[in-house]
């Protein structure tokens, strides 16, 4: 993985996917300015190249050919590979969401399906390579998405937040790359923690027991921003 404090860049390699789909991952990942390699035709030339090299992130076409997965993934995160600690994403269509998902906690992060490429899997690259220390909190947070025409706010509490984000107990969930309005209250602080955030994830009852989703901050009001980083330096204390 990429040091903190290093240049933002990304080794990306893309694992059972043609020079057309590698292409549309190229184009989605331009704003990470990853590096999305020529890729491996099929599960054994990945697991070559993850036994010879070291790459930030893997995204893995699911299903991968006669490939069983589970025994790929196992043997990706085995304590001699050079790829152990990468974020693997499995990338599916629609239909096979469901079955990608149970190999979540099983060596896969995260599930993004073809629909939901260029929305979705810059901010869950961004969220697993760049994740920022998470601290527990149930916080109150009100939400209300960015569209036109009024829109309800909903009422909910946070599960945790860093500097980068927040996870949020909250049974009305919204779309991946869907915009938010946020405002949250910190203990022992008069005025809120207000902004923007990107919903970047829905949580999976396989990891997380309870319905929410994660989201990403996209900017903050005034000077609000203070107020987070103010709080989470004495939580870290």
């Amino acid at each position: 993985m990429v040091e903190a404090g290093a240049v933002n860049w990304y080794t990306v390699l893309p694992v059972g996917m043609d020079p057309e789909a590698r292409a549309r991952l190229r184009a989605a990942l331009a704003p990470l300015e990853a590096a999305v390699l020529a890729g491996a035709d099929d599960w054994t030339e990945a697991l070559e190249l993850a036994a010879a090299g070291r790459y930030d992130a893997l995204l893995v076409a699911y299903p991968l050919g006669d490939a069983p997965m589970a025994g790929f993934l196992a043997t990706l995160r085995r304590p001699g590979c050079l790829c152990r600690r990468a974020a693997i994403v499995l990338i599916a269509e629609p239909r096979h969401r469901i079955e990608a998902e149970t190999y979540l906690g099983r060596g896969a992060n995260r599930v993004v399906t073809w629909d939901e490429t260029e929305l979705h899997l810059p901010h869950v690259l961004e969220e697993l390579l760049g994740v920022a220390p998470r601290f527990a909190a149930e916080l109150p947070v009100r939400i209300k998405p960015v569209v036109e025409g009024p829109a309800p706010s909903v009422a909910c509490r946070t599960v945790n937040l860093s500097t980068s984000g927040m996870l949020l107990r909250v049974p009305q969930g919204y779309r991946p790359g869907t915009v938010l309005v946020f405002e949250m209250l910190l203990p022992g602080v008069s005025l809120p923690v207000s902004g923007h955030a990107r919903v970047v994830r829905h949580t999976s009852v396989r990891r997380e027991p309870f319905a929410g989703m994660g989201v990403a901050f996209a900017g903050f009001d005034d000077n609000t921003q203070a107020r987070l980083d103010s709080y989470l330096a004495r939580a870290s204390a």
